[in-house]
Order: C-alpha cells, then structure tokens, then sequence
C-alpha cells in the first residue's frame, strides 16, 4: 500500500492538526522530501510535534521514514515517463538500448524528487563561496575528481579532499563560514566522512550533501540533503542520476554570473593550451 492509499485511509482517525499534516504530504511531496519536520510544520501551520505524531499514527518510525515513503511514490508513479522524448520509444530491444532507456527514466524520475529553491540555494552557496571542497570516497572518489576538475575550469579555489592526504588537516583547518563542502556519500562505511562533516558543521561550513538514502547520518550535518535513487537502486543505477545531477547543479551556478564564468573558461583553456604548447616544446628539445 503505498503512503498515499495508507493517508487516505487512515484520515478520518487523523487528529485535526494530524489532518492538516496529512494534507500537505499529499499536496506538497517534494517539499516534504527537501526539508525537515520543523520547516513542513511551519508550512502546514502546526507545530514539529505535530508532524512527528503524524509520523507515528501513520505507523512510521519517525520523520525520516516518512520521507523515504513520499519518495518511493513518487518514483512509482512514473511521472517521468509522460516527459521522455518520442524518440526514446524507438531505442531498440537489446540490452543496450534497455539499461540507457532506465538510466534516462532514473534522471527523469530524479527530476520530480528535487527541490528547485534547495537547488537554486546550494547553486549560490556554490557561486558566492570563497573555497569549495569535494569529498568522495570509494566509487564515489572518480566522481569527486571529475567534478573537482569541472569546476576547476570554471572558477578559482576548488580542492577535492583525499582522505589518504597528508595535507588533509590543513585543508579541514582551512574551512570557514565562506566555504563550501560537497558530500558524495552513497558507502554504507562512513565514519571518515562522518567525522570530517562533523567538523565542517562547527566551523558553519556550508555543507551539501548528496545520499543514497534519506536514513544517512550525515543527514544531520547538512545544511542541504539531496537523496538520489531508492534502496532498490544499484551502485551502477545510481551513477548517470548522479552524473547528471551535478551537471546540472553545475549549470545552476554558472547562471548566477553566466558572463563571468564564460570569461573564467576561456582564460583557463587559454593557459592550459599555452602550457601544452609548452610541454611540446620541451619534448622537442630532449630529443
């Protein structure tokens, strides 16, 4: 059954203020996703205890599960599928036009679980930033590079946090109010990540967090939570959603100062084919 069938279910046994809860989940989906109990309260116009009994007469847990209900209905929905192209129907039966059409309904789906002012939001933190850091470990360290260099061609002060860095102390001393964190954390082992957010936090770090799941402890930490997939999805699922994510989060920045960051690439592309030109001369030279 899913959370909407069990609100309209449950929604005559529903206190008056639980009712006013009820409505806006089924009215309001994506904000529930995007922000805690508190803000959906405000919104609702009850209280954050009134949310969380909502939570509990519906048989939940706690606010985090009702989260991860509103998602895996909207991902059930298929809302995406009425937006896909009329070319994607002619992909072909084979196993590969099959796995790029689910990774294509994936990104689609994704579209309908974010929240725009939460990415307009982070896109300015990102702009306004005076240092931006990445952390990505494990499968998620190739991703972390690949933006970290993306946004090297963009602007000034990007760093990718290594965990095996000697220099990793200094960078984490280095965060201040003016910086910005990206948290890549889709591993279920994550003390490292954990402890270095934790830190972040106290140092008022702007921290943006992208999950696999809404129950991740760095949750708590962040000043925004962007959850990717559901706990169906595969590492392998998951990628190309995450990919075009921080494409686009990327774009969204850029558009704070389009012209500034047109300018900032064309003098990096400018350098990095002087410095290529360089090495060639070099290499000439030894030879």
């Amino acid at each position: 059954m899913s959370i909407h069938e069990d609100i309209k279910k449950r929604f005559v046994r529903l206190s008056k203020g639980q009712r006013k809860v009820a409505q806006f989940v089924m009215d309001n989906p994506t904000t529930v996703i995007a922000n805690g109990a508190a803000e959906v309260g405000r919104l609702a116009n009850v209280s954050e205890s009134t949310v969380i009994r909502f939570c509990y007469a519906m048989d939940l847990s706690g606010y985090v599960e009702l989260q991860e209900e509103v998602r895996g209905f909207i991902m059930s929905q298929d809302v995406g599928a009425n937006l896909q192209p009329t070319y994607t129907k002619k992909l072909t039966n084979s196993s590969f036009g099959k796995v790029m059409q689910r990774d294509s309904q994936n990104i689609q789906e994704t579209i309908h679980l974010i929240n725009d002012q939460q990415i307009q939001k982070c896109s300015k933190w990102m702009h306004e930033a005076d240092n931006i850091y990445i952390l990505g470990t494990r499968h998620n360290a190739s991703v972390a590079n690949w933006l970290s260099n993306t946004l090297k061609t963009l602007r000034a002060n990007i760093k990718q946090l290594r965990l095996d860095s000697d220099d990793l102390v200094n960078q984490i001393n280095s965060m201040g109010e003016h910086t910005t964190l990206i948290v890549l954390s889709f591993d279920k082992q994550i003390v490292d990540i954990k402890t270095i957010v934790e830190i972040a936090k106290v140092k008022k770090v702007k921290i943006i967090a992208i999950t696999g799941s809404a129950f991740s402890p760095i949750r708590e930490y962040a000043s925004a939570l962007f959850t990717l997939g559901t706990k169906n999805h595969s590492s392998l699922d998951i990628a190309p959603v995450l990919i075009s994510f921080l494409h686009a989060l990327i774009e969204e920045m850029i558009s704070q100062d389009k012209d500034h960051y047109d300018k900032y690439q064309q003098l990096y592309e400018q350098v990095e084919s002087n410095v290529l030109f360089l090495d060639a001369i070099r290499e000439k030279q030894v030879f």
